[in-house]
């Protein structure tokens, strides 16, 4: 299934699961009073600080040598007059105020302060092992991808794999860094986890709101544990590694659950996978959330309360177009009205909706659940619209026009770069132009682009060549918008995404048109005449309004 454009955004400052336990201390640690030698000995007379409002520094940090904060389970937060410093420990006591005192070259003096232990943990990581080119995250910002860190990760699995998992030979740690990597991934909304074997290391990468970004690296040796865990908990075979494969992973963080859907590769240097995550459960989004400019959601709506005929979304992987069919489904999901679905995979349940999870696993073809076969059968269980994941082969696209034809409504996905070449795919599909002029009601392209981090937007001046594209898409006085980087955006001027739409709306010219096989700018150039905004026009109207840059509109439309 596709990227969801994201709608959420979270406000307020950062607060983890675990915190808020006891007395907090959130005020410069170089102004805690130091306890007497009587004070220490009093059970919980410590003062409690939370780490997490603390702007911690891995400068700070490191004037305990590594060894010696391991041991004592505590990190230098500040430093006071002298040699005096501000410690935080896991459990404060005598003994770690003379470790610290005998065992630093200054003979530091420790002011001793209580924190939370996961958080002491995480300081620890933080000061002594984030790789170089993390150097520069502030430990705040560090610290949200850590938001679920304390949450378990549980396999929602079958009794069989259970059975698997406890047989295979994986340990302790490759076990826990797999988990912790999915659980990071889920924290910062993360699409994809790419896991890439080259020569000399491993590379981790996080595609988040469209895209890759490099995240941590490990040396080539560990590859194998990590790559043979994640295949065990998808099913796959682990005794194969020069074919790809894929598989599926369901889990549950928190009180969320998750599909992952896993593909695994052989390279030279071993194997290179991929994850993509699906945040499993009720879908809530309605056509009004996904980024609809007025007149283009009118159309569409107009288009999807038909009775019958098809209505096809095109867009490259990863554009957004099941998320919008989900919309229009959510849009017409009526008591009165049957739907039927055949997905692959089933991301979200809808109510009311009876969905069919495609299945290509058994070796003999006639045990396979195709499209084309659900598809087939859908035709005898009565429906009034039918929803197919994708139109993938000629067989598909033929069932699907005979679906439109017999008085259904048939939505369904296609790979094209705009609306009007849907057209031209279904021909190359072997469906006939007078097939598609009497059951296409239209086609929908778009396109996911990021949005402005609202936390850090910022109006930047309009230059010569901007306002020209303004002006020839008739778009009057716009205002160009940027973010500059904050806390909330991970310092990259962007949260979440929308979407741009294009909507071909197939009247009795365009028909006329199909039908005489005109070519693909003859049709564009009619819809435009009669109204429909382009991919180009739809972002350049977005950008004058300040939901998304100029530079994101260039990057996803200008080829078109």
């Amino acid at each position: 299934m596709e990227s969801a454009p994201d709608q959420a955004s979270d406000s307020g400052r950062f607060k983890l699961p675990w915190f808020g336990k006891g007395k907090a201390a959130n005020g410069d640690p170089s102004r805690t009073r130091r306890l007497n030698e009587d004070e220490l000995e009093v059970e919980g007379a410590y003062t409690q600080v939370d780490l997490a409002a603390m702007p911690l520094s891995r400068e700070m940090g490191m004037l305990l040598p590594e060894p010696l904060a391991r041991k004592v389970q505590a990190v230098c937060i500040g430093r006071r007059a002298g040699n005096e410093i501000t410690v935080a420990a896991k459990a404060p006591d005598l003994h770690i105020f003379d470790l610290i005192s005998f065992g630093t070259t200054d003979g530091l003096k420790p002011v001793l302060m209580r924190a939370e232990p996961v958080l002491v943990d995480l300081a620890l990581e933080f000061i002594y092992r984030l790789p170089p080119r993390l150097h520069e995250v502030p430990w705040i910002e560090w610290l949200e991808k850590k938001k679920y860190h304390s949450d378990s990760l549980s396999l929602v699995q079958s009794e069989e794999q259970a059975r698997l998992l406890q047989l295979e030979d994986v340990r302790g740690p490759a076990i826990e860094a797999v988990d912790r990597m999915i659980k990071e991934a889920i924290s910062i909304r993360a699409s994809d986890i790419h896991i890439e074997t080259y020569e000399n290391e491993v590379l981790l990468r996080y595609r988040i709101d469209g895209i890759l970004h490099l995240m941590d690296s490990w040396p080539r040796r560990d590859a194998a544990a990590f790559i043979k865990r994640i295949k065990i908990m998808a099913s796959m075979d682990i005794s194969q590694e020069m074919l790809p494969q894929g598989g599926r992973i369901s889990v549950r963080v928190s009180d969320r659950e998750f599909d992952l859907r896993v593909s695994c590769v052989p390279v030279p240097e071993g194997e290179s996978l991929v994850m993509r995550l699906l945040n499993k459960g009720s879908f809530h989004l309605t056509l009004s959330d996904l980024g609809f400019e007025n007149q283009t959601l009118n159309t569409f709506r107009r288009l999807v309360e038909q009775p019958h005929g098809m209505l096809l979304v095109s867009g490259p992987t990863g554009s957004g177009k099941s998320t919008t069919l989900y919309a229009a489904l959510a849009d017409i999901n009526r008591p009165d009205r049957k739907i039927l679905t055949v997905e692959d995979p089933i991301e979200y349940r809808m109510h009311g909706v009876v969905q069919v999870q495609v299945n290509m696993a058994p070796r003999e073809d006639e045990k396979r659940l195709t499209f084309a076969r659900a598809l087939r059968e859908f035709l005898r269980q009565d429906p009034d619209v039918i929803l197919v994941g994708e139109i993938r082969d000629d067989e598909t696209a033929s069932i699907a026009v005979q679906a439109a034809l017999t008085g259904h409504l048939l939505l369904s996905t296609i790979h094209t770069n705009d609306a009007a070449g849907i057209i031209t795919r279904l021909l190359d599909r072997g469906v006939e132009s007078f097939l598609i002029a009497s059951t296409l009601l239209g086609g929908i392209a778009q396109r996911l682009v990021r949005r402005i981090c609202e936390d850090c937007r910022e109006e930047v001046p309009l230059s010569e060549e901007a306002a020209a594209m303004f002006s020839e898409a008739g778009v009057d006085a716009p205002r160009l918008f940027t973010g500059t980087g904050c806390r909330t955006c991970h310092r990259t001027g962007y949260r979440g995404r929308t979407a741009l739409y294009e909507v071909l709306e197939v009247n009795e010219i365009i028909r006329a048109l199909i039908a005489r096989n005109a070519d693909n700018s003859e049709i564009v150039s009619v819809a435009r005449a009669n109204g429909m905004e382009t991919l180009l026009g739809d972002g350049l109207r977005k950008a004058a309004h300040g939901v998304v840059t100029l530079e994101e509109v260039k990057r996803v439309c200008m080829t078109l």
